[in-house]
């Protein structure tokens, strides 16, 4: 007997289970409509691409032994079988459902596995499937603006040069303070400004302080 071109196909990872008789009709459902697909073994197969989640239900049998109306050889023991699908049920984790030649090809969760021992032959069992598209949710990733710090730096005035004084011929301390402060009683805020630079050129200013200061020397006038 010829076979179908299609092969209904369960998986969860490596584990994969084929079908060995195909059921007779394929119902789909989603929230928009209702679509029966007659499975004909030697004909045509149509499933429309309707959006929305579907589910998917349909019944068939494994049988204990090969017949006719098996699509392949090799056939797996029933009682195998349902020990696979029901370890996938209860793993909580979704399986992949396919047809070959449709554009059924989707992750499922099984809402429901029916099985009982068939009415026809002894050792095949009867069973309906409900499988429902399984949707990964992907959380949505809000990108934040990170608020870039403004750093201010404030720029302290410049302390303003310090007035200086070129000694001349004939100055002295108490000269240049009244050119400078209008009074030569200042005279000593210039040698405490000087002081120290006045001793090192001429160590008889220790002595005699401000007396001996030199053509050329540059003294700091403070304010």
């Amino acid at each position: 007997m010829t076979k179908s071109v299609y092969e209904f196909w369960l998986s969860q990872g490596k584990e994969k289970l084929r079908l060995p008789v195909l059921p007779e009709q394929l119902n789909i459902k989603n929230m928009y409509q209702n679509e029966s697909v007659k499975v004909a073994k030697f004909g045509d197969l149509t499933v429309m691409n309707v959006p929305g989640a579907k589910e998917i239900s349909f019944a068939s049998f494994f049988p204990l032994n090969y017949s006719s109306i098996c699509e392949y050889r090799n056939i797996p023991h029933p009682e195998r079988v349902i020990s696979i699908v029901e370890g996938w049920r209860k793993s909580n984790k979704p399986i992949r459902f396919m047809i070959t030649k449709t554009k059924i090809n989707l992750e499922c969760s099984i809402e429901t596995f029916d099985y009982f021992e068939g009415a026809k032959d002894i050792g095949d069992w009867d069973f309906t499937v409900t499988l429902k598209e399984y949707k990964f949710a992907k959380p949505r990733r809000i990108k934040q603006q990170v608020k870039k710090k403004v750093t201010t730096t404030t720029k302290r005035p410049s302390k303003p040069a310090p007035k200086t004084y070129t000694v001349k011929r004939g100055d002295t301390l108490w000269a240049i303070a009244v050119k400078n402060y209008g009074k030569g009683t200042e005279w000593k805020k210039i040698w405490n400004a000087n002081k120290a630079a006045l001793i090192k050129r001429d160590s008889r200013n220790n002595r005699q302080p401000g007396h001996w200061i030199h053509i050329g020397f540059k003294l700091v006038i403070p304010k």
